[in-house]
């Protein structure tokens, strides 16, 4: 199996904090060479999108949390947080762990569920239900500096080596460039 380490760059549109304005969010994923880069970009593209998901939503509860200073119950909240960020975090790769989806999605639904109880609201109530959107769909995926074609295969850039390490920069595909 290929082991891709994705790297995005942090978005334009929401320098919110001198944290996530410096920094992007990287993971690893692992696919068969011979896979096709459509297939292989939609992947990365739905788990890059729980990631900012995840991270984003945290993020929003921590803002929040410093305004509601005095609610009860906030260290689960705040466990619940913790152990999402950590998952979700660009360190994983570092100690080569893998993302997985059902995980992010099973941190973001612990989050919100924590975040019914301690804070005494809905997620609908707080915003923190994000709409189902197509980003995902819409990236291209760069290696060594060329784009990679969708209609291709992975092997066709990388050969058919199965036990190859890549770093992958993620971007979002713009409609007016």
């Amino acid at each position: 199996m290929v082991v891709l380490h994705v790297k995005s760059a942090a978005p334009a549109a929401s320098p919110s904090s001198p944290e996530a304005a410096d920094e992007g969010t990287a993971f690893l994923y692992e696919c068969a060479a011979s896979a096709s880069v459509a297939d292989v970009a939609a992947a990365i593209g739905a788990l890059a999108g729980l990631q900012a998901r995840l991270l984003s939503l945290c993020r929003r509860l921590r803002e929040k949390r410093r305004a509601d200073a005095g609610a009860a119950a906030a260290a689960e909240l705040e466990r619940a947080l913790d152990e999402a960020e950590a998952y979700a975090s660009k360190e994983q790769v570092q100690h080569n762990r893998f993302l997985s989806p059902r995980a992010l999605r099973e941190h973001i639904k612990n989050i919100e569920k924590k975040c019914g109880t301690t804070l005494q609201e809905s997620p609908e109530a707080l915003g923190l239900q994000e709409s189902s959107s197509d980003k995902h769909e819409r990236i291209k995926l760069w290696w060594a500096g060329k784009e990679l074609a969708m209609d291709h295969k992975l092997s066709d850039y990388i050969g058919v080596n199965d036990k190859t390490k890549i770093v992958i920069k993620l971007t979002r595909a713009c409609d007016e460039c």
